[in-house]
């Protein structure tokens, strides 16, 4: 009886076959393949995407957030893009790849990454256009950007006061808005929240922005 139950305990407990072995999770480990291309994500931009019309400003918005030209509502605008944002394996860049049409490229005025649930007006994460001039970035209808740490952490820093603090940078935690993401791979952490989206700005259409897609997960290779 006990010799029984020893083997019965034996059985049960004993590992699955092959869980010992290397190549159990059938993935070939390479520490070299960081840079290769990892998830991919995908948005189309367009006015209707946007949260309101440019005549909502609040009369308190900064004025770098103020139209300097006449607005033109949502379903009057013929302007629209489509980009992707990619990250590598090991999240340590990501691309941005954006082409507009229907935009007054010569009317550009900020390109950015924000946070924020389809139809919230969310804080930027990344800011495209610093150090850029996006008029002459935008010429032929189509950007690339590359976006490293450094990049999402110039935003946090560059936030400066109470409009600072609600604009600039994403929190890790919505709870804990002191906490922000300084990396590629907190940026990519939203992104799989569904909550990363495109918004490119023009001088008539300032504070919501003239085009606005956000960003959905196409390729988790």
């Amino acid at each position: 009886m006990i010799r029984r139950l020893i083997l019965t305990a034996t059985l049960l407990y004993a590992p699955a076959a092959g869980a010992s072995d290397k190549s159990f999770s059938g993935v070939e480990l390479r520490p070299d393949a960081g840079d290769e291309r990892g998830p991919v994500f995908e948005a189309w931009l367009s006015p209707h995407q946007e949260g309101g019309e440019e005549q909502d400003t609040p009369r308190m918005a900064p004025s770098q957030f103020k139209s300097t030209k006449p607005s033109v509502d949502r379903d009057a605008r013929k302007s629209r893009g489509h980009g992707t944002l990619a990250f590598s394996k090991d999240f340590s860049k990501a691309y941005a790849h954006v082409r507009v049409d229907g935009v007054a490229l010569d009317d550009i005025t900020m390109f950015h990454i924000h946070c924020g649930r389809p139809g919230q007006l969310g804080p930027i994460i990344v800011d495209l256009g610093r150090n850029r001039d996006l008029v002459e970035e935008f010429s032929d209808g189509e950007v690339f950007f590359e976006i490293q740490n450094e990049d999402i952490a110039a935003t946090v820093e560059g936030g400066h006061g109470i409009v600072g603090a609600f604009t600039a940078g994403c929190p890790i935690v919505q709870a804990l808005t002191a906490d922000k993401v300084k990396t590629v791979a907190g940026m990519a952490n939203i992104g799989f929240e569904r909550e990363l989206y495109f918004n490119l700005h023009t001088a008539g259409q300032t504070y919501f922005g003239d085009i606005r897609g956000q960003l959905h997960l196409v390729d988790a290779k």
